[in-house]
């Protein structure tokens, strides 16, 4: 599975469920729900996110994962990310600046990124993932 992999789940009449019932939980519950999300998907295997903080005006996320193997929890920040938006196309995420609390961890996601093992942006192909990324960005 690779990270965009998150994003570009397929549609169906369920995920046009979702969209309705999502728009309207108020954003603290949104958010639950996109942790909840993660914590039985992408990181069921390697631990939990514990926290997840979007600021919109200073354009930063927040989260800390307790990640098996780890001790104390790890951090990450993005700062600067974009959402790109062009007519007829889906929309584009740019994380900006990554963080990471642990040295090695943040050295090798920047050397995942600069090899493009990681791209730098994601195109967000699923209609229920492009409104909860425009809902919380």
């Amino acid at each position: 599975m690779q990270f965009s992999d998150f994003f570009n789940v397929g549609g169906d009449l369920m995920d046009t469920v979702k969209i309705v019932f999502f728009r309207m939980l108020p954003k603290g519950a949104q958010i639950q729900k996109v942790m909840a999300e993660l914590n039985s998907g992408i990181l069921k295997k390697y631990g939990k996110t514990t926290r997840l903080e979007i600021d919109k005006e200073n354009k930063t996320i927040s989260v800390d994962l307790e990640l098996k193997g780890e001790k104390d929890s790890v951090q990450i920040r993005l700062s600067g990310y974009r959402l790109l938006q062009e007519d007829g196309k889906n929309p584009v995420f740019e994380p900006g600046k990554i963080e990471v609390s642990r040295e090695w961890l943040d050295t090798l996601l920047k050397t995942l990124v600069k090899k493009n093992v990681i791209p730098e942006r994601v195109e967000i192909k699923n209609q229920l993932h492009q409104i909860v990324v425009k809902s919380l960005l």
